[in-house]
């Protein structure tokens, strides 16, 4: 009765740090795509607003993501993959009812799986002559 007793709290025991190192390895690559997000989302705000249309497509696989200086991303990063949409449009400004005509960008995080884990969407306004 004891031995099976002890059975079922270390298998429970088990199960519970298996699923805790799951939400640990998760909540990494979510830090992880977070902040690749951001990095890309940093350098297409630098970008002249006439090259933004150039990024549209632009991939970088899982393990080969690069900075701005075209040097691989540290191996805490390498975990998660990222790419960029870009479309034209008009967007209202709310309250003012003003069109404003520009591109919005937006930058995907996802991992081996293909699966989402961070998105960052933006509005870059055309810039007026």
């Amino acid at each position: 009765m004891a031995t099976g007793l002890l059975l079922v709290v270390v298998v429970a025991v088990t199960q519970a740090i298996t699923a805790g190192q799951q939400n640990a390895y998760e909540a990494h690559q979510r830090i992880a795509a977070a902040l690749a997000a951001e990095e890309l989302m940093g350098r297409l705000a630098a970008e002249d607003y006439a090259h933004l249309a150039n990024w549209n497509g632009h991939s970088e696989p899982v393990g080969e993501m690069t900075d701005m200086h075209g040097s691989a991303m540290p191996s805490s990063m390498q975990m998660v993959g990222r790419d960029v949409h870009v479309t034209s449009g008009m967007q209202t400004i709310s309250g003012l009812d003003v069109r404003v005509r520009g591109v919005t960008v937006t930058v995907r995080c996802f991992n081996r799986e293909g699966r989402m884990l961070a998105s960052i969407t933006r509005f870059v306004p055309e810039p007026q002559a």
